[in-house]
């Protein structure tokens, strides 16, 4: 990542690395936005937006996001875009030092590189996980009745913690958790929580969790 800043795109929701979410973008500032960055990669970050700001033309973001780059445009008649964005590093905000001057939100960022603590623990447990996460699949296939589309997370941790994490119908505050972690052990630690208590919840109930927590009275979806 070149730039020592990008635009920020707070969000009522948690982009993960290698994640691919949709959005649809209205606000004027943020077709500017998209207008001045698309082709930078990345592009910008989606943030978390903090809990109930009481300003929604500024809201301010949690201090850890993702930089994403633009994966595709649908621009519509009226000006209006659908978009969609892949997930690429994460990064820390510098919350202190946002700049409105373009109506939108920029501010400095640090790319935050994954690191490990103990590689032998961190293989032992993501291959735990792993196993784990594929009894989870094969009870919600038991439940709903039909095969699921087949998902095989990638042997490497960095890379397929946020694939598990992605499948999970975890909150938005969860979700932030787990970008959160300052290490790749801690986030197993973490989403290993979290699978034990989906896999039980769906065994013991026949339910799955609820994907959305309330982010904020004054939130606004662009």
């Amino acid at each position: 990542m070149d730039q020592p800043s990008l635009p920020i795109f707070p969000l009522g929701t948690v982009l993960f690395p290698h994640g691919l979410m949709p959005l649809h973008i209205f606000e004027e500032r943020y077709r500017r936005m998209l207008r001045d960055t698309s082709h930078n990669d990345p592009a910008f970050v989606v943030a978390l937006a903090a809990r109930n700001e009481p300003d929604i033309t500024r809201l301010e973001p949690e201090t850890i996001g993702t930089a994403c780059r633009v994966s595709g445009i649908s621009p519509r008649p009226d000006g209006r875009s659908d978009i969609a964005v892949t997930g690429t590093t994460r990064v820390r905000i510098g919350v202190d030092a946002i700049d409105w001057s373009n109506g939108y939100a920029v501010a400095p960022v640090e790319v935050l590189n994954d690191l490990q603590e103990g590689p032998e623990e961190v293989a032992r447990r993501y291959a735990t996980i792993r196993a784990r996460f594929h009894r989870y699949l094969h009870a919600l296939e038991r439940l709903i009745g039909e095969r699921l589309p087949a998902l095989e997370p990638s042997r490497i941790p960095e890379k397929g913690s946020w694939v598990i994490a992605e499948t999970l119908t975890l909150h938005t505050w969860e979700r932030q958790l787990l970008l959160e972690q300052p290490t790749i052990d801690a986030r197993l630690e973490v989403l290993e929580w979290f699978l034990k208590r989906e896999h039980a919840l769906l065994v013991q109930t026949g339910m799955i969790g609820s994907p959305i927590d309330f982010p904020g009275r004054n939130l606004t979806m662009n």
